[in-house]
């Protein structure tokens, strides 16, 4: 072989390199957008052309609509650090109606408004309650239980939100849920002295009536 053999065959491999290095089907890794059909419960999300890429700790709350970069090499792996620039960060709230019962007696919704709010990130869950009887409305009687719209997750921690009662007076007090609950109560202040708290009732801390309006709110982990 002469050197100007050699000389053309070295330029050939050195291009050959290059060109390999610049196309991502030679090299088996490259890096894409993609959309998220669902999210795991293991650390990954599925894309809508059903790719799994396991997330880094960068991508905090994904959520089903999310646009993302899709890291690959060539043994298959693929990553996404999360989403890109000008994706929805934050889910939107979705609707609900939240279930309304009594330890002894359940109330009679009647013509009451019963409104609900949540909004999920990953398994943090936030939600929002507004119940105002109507004229129709049938009380019940016992603790009142009101339905989340996830059951919580099985766990040791229990998770206290906030709870406010418009009945002539305002009464603040707090909604409070159990480790696999499906529902939360409200406790609001027995009496002044001592300031002690109990569940709520069609009695207390206020007979319920037309038009009184209750609020709560709640973040929990979802199971």
């Amino acid at each position: 072989m002469t050197s100007t053999d050699q000389q053309l065959l070295g330029a050939l491999r050195r291009r050959t390199v290059q060109a390999a290095a610049d196309e991502p089907s030679v090299r088996g890794g490259d890096w894409r957008q993609a959309t998220v059909a669902s999210v795991t419960g293991n650390g990954t999300v599925i894309t809508t052309d059903g790719t799994v890429a396991r997330r880094l700790e960068t991508y905090t709350n994904p959520t089903v609509g999310d646009l993302i970069r899709v890291d690959s090499n060539g043994l298959g792996d693929r990553t996404t650090p999360g989403r890109v620039a000008g994706s929805v960060i934050d889910p939107p709230w979705a609707a609900y109606t939240p279930t309304w019962t009594a330890g002894t007696t359940n109330p009679t919704v009647g013509n009451a408004v019963r409104t609900g709010r949540y909004q999920l990130f990953g398994k943090t869950c936030h939600v929002a309650i507004r119940i105002v009887p109507g004229s129709t409305t049938a009380f019940g009687s016992g603790a009142y239980l009101f339905g989340l719209p996830f059951p919580v997750a099985d766990d040791i921690v229990e998770y206290v939100g906030t709870a406010r009662l418009t009945a002539g007076s305002t009464y603040i007090g707090q909604c409070f849920a159990s480790p696999a609950a499906t529902t939360m109560n409200a406790t609001f202040p027995a009496s002044a002295t001592p300031a002690t708290a109990a569940n709520m009732t069609q009695a207390a801390p206020a007979t319920l009536a037309n038009g009184h309006i209750l609020r709560l709110f709640l973040t929990y982990q979802t199971a």
